[in-house]
């Protein structure tokens, strides 16, 4: 099996149109959209960035093990 995974930084999923957002032209989000799974109930228990991610790719949550 592969996967790819495909991940943006500060962006808020409400602006792309698999999402939501008709305002924005995005063909290739739309096209990759209809290609792929998309999550729609994704959460994450910290932020910003880096351990958005690492609880994203291993499935724990980052503030129990991090400081």
């Amino acid at each position: 099996m592969k996967a790819i995974m495909v991940m943006f930084d500060t962006l808020n999923r409400h602006m792309l149109p698999p999402y939501g957002g008709d305002w924005l032209h995005a063909p290739n989000f739309s096209r990759l959209a209809k290609q792929a799974v998309t999550f729609d109930r994704c959460f994450v228990g910290s932020m910003p960035c880096m351990p958005a991610r690492r609880e994203l790719q291993t499935g724990r949550y980052n503030f129990l093990h991090r400081s």
